[in-house]
């Protein structure tokens, strides 16, 4: 009986250590892909700086255009776009971003646009507006 139970022990002790191992694994896969997506956004910052610049100053030096995306006006409509990580270790990640929307949208119906399906689901069950098709991305301006 006893020699029974010791054995499940064992079994078991082996299985955490197993499931610690490949846990470890991804891991090290995952930072190797964080390290490298971050220095690919990092090289691509002069990019931006030069394209910001540019706008910014063409924008300041511009006189008697009239365009409805220049135009100074109070913010009605909101729409918040929410990129949701479906397959990994992206669970902490895809609660940050749920709590970090839900928190700024500050209780008001606004609109969103999910990318991934637990961003889809999430938005679901809050019975918040909206869209998972980019498509009808236009569309949603009319709500």
């Amino acid at each position: 009986m006893a020699g029974a139970g010791i054995k499940e022990i064992k079994n078991r002790i082996g299985s955490v250590q197993s499931t610690k191992q490949v846990t470890k694994a991804m891991e090290l896969v995952s930072s190797s892909k964080m390290r490298k997506a971050k220095d690919r956004a990092l090289a691509s910052r002069p990019y931006f700086n030069t394209m910001y610049n540019t706008v910014k100053d063409i924008a300041t030096n511009t006189r008697g255009v009239r365009d409805p995306f220049l135009k100074q006006r109070e913010v009605k409509n909101k729409c918040y776009i929410v990129i949701a990580g479906d397959r990994g270790l992206a669970g902490g990640y895809n609660s940050n971003i749920f709590k970090l929307t839900t928190a700024h949208m500050d209780g008001k119906q606004e609109k969103v646009m999910t990318v991934g399906k637990k961003a889809t689901e999430f938005f679901q069950k809050k019975r918040l507006r909206y869209s998972s098709r980019w498509r009808k991305c236009w569309k949603m301006w009319l709500w």
